[in-house]
């Protein structure tokens, strides 16, 4: 073999194996791009799943928040609309109970004997003065009727009516006034209070 023909056959070997390596090269980059592609549209697809989700779970979040501070908010109203009541039905109970007067104990008992007639025992609270429980003796005792009047220890305000022959009994304290009350105006108080 000549050298020539030796230097041509390295020179072709040469070129075949830069075509190959050229073809490879090429070969690979294409697949390369191919597959750059393919990540990239599929990091999109992911970063859209990520955004999406994370919008869904924020507008969740904020809708459960809204909710919540819509409940806390009817609590607050509610409570305070209770305390109100309570402290409103307190305010009362006092009035009431200074309203006790010895006028306006005379005109009761009086008009209980009025309407209840005889064997009645009238119980007055354990701090009211003999002074005025004596003037109430006289006051009933010129009517027809048997009427005690008495101190009762448990009975805090007001007093207590029990018609003996009947086995009744029946407590006209400020407690049961301001229930009574209450419960009457309670509604145009519930109504004052929605009101902005």
């Amino acid at each position: 073999m000549s050298e020539h023909t030796l230097d041509g056959l390295i020179a072709k070997v040469k070129s075949e194996a830069i075509d190959m390596a050229n073809k490879e090269a090429k070969q690979i980059i294409d697949e390369a791009k191919v597959q750059s592609t393919q990540i990239l549209k599929n990091a999109e697809a992911e970063k859209s799943q990520i955004l999406h989700n994370a919008k869904t779970a924020s507008e969740a979040l904020l809708d459960k928040g809204k909710i919540a501070l819509q409940q806390a908010a009817r609590d607050v109203q509610i409570t305070v609309k209770n305390d109100l009541m309570k402290l409103f039905k307190s305010v009362l109970e006092v009035e009431v109970e200074t309203a006790f007067s010895p006028d306006v104990y005379t005109k009761v008992i009086t008009k209980v004997v009025e309407t209840l007639g005889t064997n009645i025992d009238i119980a007055l609270p354990k701090d009211t003065q003999d002074q005025l429980i004596s003037g109430l003796q006289k006051k009933v005792a010129t009517s027809y009727n048997t009427v005690n009047i008495l101190k009762k220890e448990q009975l805090l305000s007001g007093l207590s009516v029990t018609k003996t022959d009947e086995g009744w009994s029946y407590d006209i304290t400020a407690e049961e006034i301001s229930e009574l009350l209450s419960k009457q105006l309670s509604q145009k108080w519930v109504e004052l209070l929605k009101q902005d």
